[in-house]
């Protein structure tokens, strides 16, 4: 049981939802939070200011983005232990999902400090429930990788997949990535969902062959992916050794090693993770 004395409850941090396409998609609370707060800490403070200027917010910007995570950390903790409020939000969207703050958030878990999640607009649940599929289960795994080794683990999850899967890719980069799918012998129903919530939003449905032919190069906005479960399901052999090196290349922890091989292999991730705890 959470002992609840030892947090620090004089403050708390917001993670505050923020449209993603469509300004009146942001709830009543999220602006009071915003109006509230002592300091709101953003990615683009260019694109914040928009937003609450549309709103008549004056609460002060601050940024927080990949490249001063770890400086920005100490600065949050400090405001916090001031007795101040802060809230944390993302370019569009809920925060933390592909973006920035994970690291944040853990820190202030292992400090005691007061945290609140205000649910709201997601392009991953948005496109989901627009897809058809069945949603009893899903997986999330973030960007489109460009690297070939990354790609090549990326496309085994599809592959061996028996749940929906949600990724995002650039419009630049969509037709490219659907051609490289269809390669590697990706036979699922894909819905692709483009500017979400906006004015001009357009869903294309089918397998990749139907896709491809209505997808233009110049093609714009923000993408949303969402790929059926695999028809063909398999395991399919890797060299686990060379799988293990590339994602400990990439920082990615040994437990979420073993986690993402267990998908794709015939063995568990107790099984995995003792085979690759000593590399």
């Amino acid at each position: 049981m959470i002992n609840l004395t030892n947090f620090k409850v004089l403050s708390n941090l917001y993670i505050c939802p923020t449209p993603i396409g469509n300004l009146q998609d942001i709830s009543a609370r999220v602006l009071d939070t915003l109006e509230t707060v002592d300091v709101i800490y953003c990615e683009d403070t260019r694109r914040a200011r928009k937003l609450i200027e549309n709103f008549s917010i004056s609460t002060p910007l601050k940024s927080y983005f990949v490249g001063n995570e770890k400086i920005k950390i100490a600065e949050i903790e400090k405001t916090l232990s001031e007795g101040k409020n802060v809230a944390l939000i993302s370019d569009a969207g809920t925060p933390l999902i592909s973006d920035p703050g994970n690291d944040l958030i853990q820190h202030l878990i292992i400090n005691n400090f007061n945290i609140i999640s205000i649910p709201g607009p997601s392009s991953v649940l948005t496109a989901l429930t627009l897809s058809g599929f069945e949603l009893n289960e899903f997986q999330f795994l973030g960007f489109v990788p460009k690297v070939s080794k990354e790609k090549k683990v990326f496309i085994v999850k599809l592959l061996n997949s028996q749940m929906p899967s949600v990724c995002f890719t650039s419009p630049k980069r969509l037709l490219k990535d659907l051609l490289y799918f269809e390669k590697e012998g990706l036979d699922s129903e894909i819905v692709i969902c483009r500017e979400l919530t906006k004015k001009f939003e357009t869903i294309y449905r089918g397998n990749i062959n139907s896709i491809k032919n209505q997808i233009s190069e110049n093609l714009k906005g923000e993408i949303t992916i969402v790929v059926g479960p695999s028809k063909n399901h398999k395991k399919i052999d890797l060299d686990i050794d060379s799988a293990v090196k590339i994602l400990l290349d990439q920082k990615v922890p040994k437990r979420e090693i073993a986690k993402s091989l267990s998908f794709v292999t015939a063995m568990s991730v107790n099984e995995l993770y003792e085979k690759i705890k000593d590399f």
